[in-house]
């Protein structure tokens, strides 16, 4: 049996920025200056207090990146360790509520869209060899991001557990990383309390189906209906904001080489103008922001993957003049096209 997601694996639309407000959170109790996480991210400072401030992927891979040039051993464990469910707010209550680990685990499976979902979990439960595993997918398809990103998650998930569970040592049977076995290994050896492997086909953690029975302390039954009614109305509403903006995405993707007008956009949606403005609005963006996110990730993987002219780049994404794309472009990423095919 395999429990999925709710909602599709691809990363889409704008998540939550929960799991950015805690990192950021925990690193500046430690000295490190928030502009340094927020470099080149576009994220609001005030947005990581407000619990429905979204952000997009390319927004969580260059905070990422600013978290991992920091140079901290084991930072992934630092950041991972030291989270709690309160951190999650309404997923996090609720997670404490489950009557069961197998129930805390499929809870966290189901409703992962309400926090800042990074991978996609699956839990694979085989009745005949009686062993299950926890299984991590990285969705940041960012090749210098995938092992922090994977390490951050499994440390979380068993941080979270162990909340639940009100055991500081519970631990799985196995872990299995795909990736090599890294500098600090043995930081998570003793952090995760079990053996782990490298360089297998996924990453999960593996244990006896008995350990799915056991029960969390912390449950409570008589909460768990209305907060898990509070949790299905917040998924579906991010569901339909993503199917909206994801209807946008595509638009403006389509048509990146003409010159783009939300009027035009507003029409081919039926739309008023003032009504896709306020939709927009609602979900924290603009049709400007958005074409600016898009043309700007467009031409970073056209300088870095293609041997184009700069010229021909900046017509590919609607600027006839390769001046003003070059100027849009430095003020987009605080580089010339130049300089980061340079460095690529």
């Amino acid at each position: 049996m395999v429990q999925q997601n709710a909602l599709s694996a691809n990363f889409t639309g704008q998540v939550f920025a929960h799991k950015l407000n805690f990192i950021s959170t925990t690193l500046s109790e430690r000295g490190i200056d928030l502009s340094r996480l927020l470099k080149d991210t576009d994220i609001e400072p005030y947005g990581l207090n407000d619990r429905e401030y979204q952000i997009n992927k390319d927004q969580i891979v260059t905070f990422y990146r600013n978290v991992v040039a920091l140079d901290i051993p084991g930072i992934s464990l630092l950041l991972g360790a030291a989270i709690k469910p309160k951190d999650y707010g309404l997923y996090g209550c609720t997670l404490l509520c489950c009557n069961s680990l197998r129930s805390a685990l499929e809870f966290s499976i189901r409703y992962h869209n309400l926090v800042t979902k990074t991978v996609n979990m699956t839990l694979h439960v085989d009745c005949e060899s009686e062993q299950s595993c926890f299984r991590f997918e990285d969705l940041l398809h960012t090749i210098d991001l995938a092992e922090f990103n994977i390490e951050l998650q499994c440390v979380i998930v068993l941080s979270l557990v162990r909340d639940c569970m009100d055991n500081e040592s519970f631990s799985f049977d196995a872990l299995r990383f795909s990736f090599a076995k890294p500098k600090h290994h043995r930081g998570y050896e003793e952090f995760f309390g079990c053996p782990i492997t490298y360089g297998n086909p996924h990453n999960e953690f593996v244990f006896d189906d008995d350990k799915l029975l056991l029960n969390t302390p912390r449950s409570n039954p008589f909460a768990m209906p209305l907060l898990l009614s509070q949790c299905d109305n917040v998924l579906n509403s991010v569901a339909t904001k993503n199917e909206f903006l994801i209807t946008i995405n595509q638009w403006i993707a389509a048509n990146m080489h003409k010159d783009l007008c939300a009027e035009n956009l507003a029409s081919d949606l039926y739309l008023t103008p003032r009504t896709l403005r306020r939709k927009l609005s609602e979900q924290g963006t603009s049709f400007r922001d958005i074409v600016k996110e898009l043309r700007c990730s467009a031409a970073k993987k056209l300088i870095i993957e293609t041997q184009l002219t700069i010229e021909d780049i900046g017509c590919a994404i609607g600027f006839n003049d390769v001046s003003n794309f070059r100027a849009a472009f430095k003020k987009w990423t605080g580089q010339t096209p130049s300089n980061l095919r340079q460095i690529n």
